[in-house]
């Protein structure tokens, strides 16, 4: 059975503020007990929360201006080498989605949202970091020896 020690920080970006509002909407309730929920609509403003607390979870628009996704990435990525990225897209190439996952993004979302799969896919992060959790802990017990 796993447990959560600490709430995931999950961070939502995208310059879109409906689309960030939405994606929060989502997730508010269903993961209250598990997850701290960090939004922008302001890429600079992410990077700078980034770049001073532990994102385990950044759910980003791959196309914004200023800082994209794929910058976003590889700066969460450099800052938490565990930290999690999924993409939300409407009007991607196939060639910004393969360079998202060639550089660390764990999946995409594509626009419109469904619910479904938003919640499908932060539910998979939650049980992911749940287990990460636990196995820091278990190396962290003295052995019996």
């Amino acid at each position: 059975m796993t447990r959560i020690i600490r709430k995931l920080n999950l961070v939502i970006v995208d310059d879109d503020p409906s689309i960030v509002r939405l994606v929060e909407t989502f997730l508010k309730d269903p993961f209250k007990s598990k997850v701290v929920i960090k939004t922008f609509t302001n890429s600079i403003d992410a990077k700078e929360w980034i770049d001073n607390h532990c994102c385990d979870v950044l759910i980003s628009d791959i196309e914004m201006p200023e800082v994209d996704g794929l910058e976003m990435l590889k700066f969460a990525k450099h800052r938490n080498a565990w930290t999690q990225v999924v993409f939300m897209t409407a009007h991607s190439t196939w060639d910004r989605i393969t360079e998202a996952i060639e550089n660390g993004a764990t999946d995409y979302l594509l626009k419109p949202l469904e619910k479904e799969s938003v919640l499908a896919i932060v539910e998979q992060e939650c049980i992911r970091f749940s287990r990460w959790q636990e196995a820091v802990i278990g190396t962290l017990k003295p052995s019996a020896s």
